[in-house]
């Protein structure tokens, strides 16, 4: 089946190609191979894959710095955000800072 489509389509090859070096680069924490991965994509003809290494290119010393140090993370950040913002979404329309108050004291006893 997918030869077929591989047959049809030829595009799908230069895809799974780009696919796969994308995980390469993202996995293997090597700047070397970023900046294979950008000369090898920034004259791609198809323009999503062009797109995608330009905006590599503008943003290089954030990409850059997420692979040298891909053991910090803002996850914990962003988790405690989302808490607070689901708290709100649950309470609009209600009965205001006394239920959010609930709602955190609750929070608080189920995590302790």
């Amino acid at each position: 089946m997918m030869d077929t489509v591989k047959q049809m389509y030829p595009v799908v090859n230069d895809l799974i190609s780009f696919l796969s070096d994308c995980y390469l680069v993202f996995d293997s924490k090597e700047v070397a191979l970023l900046d294979a991965f950008i000369k090898k994509y920034e004259t791609s003809d198809i323009t999503p894959i062009k797109l995608y290494v330009d905006s590599i290119i503008r943003d290089y010393e954030y990409v850059k710095n997420c692979i040298i140090h891909s053991d910090i993370s803002n996850g914990p950040t962003e988790g405690h955000n989302n808490r607070i913002k689901m708290l709100k979404r649950r309470s609009f329309g209600r009965a205001g800072i006394e239920l959010i108050n609930a709602y955190l004291t609750l929070e608080i006893r189920n995590t302790a």
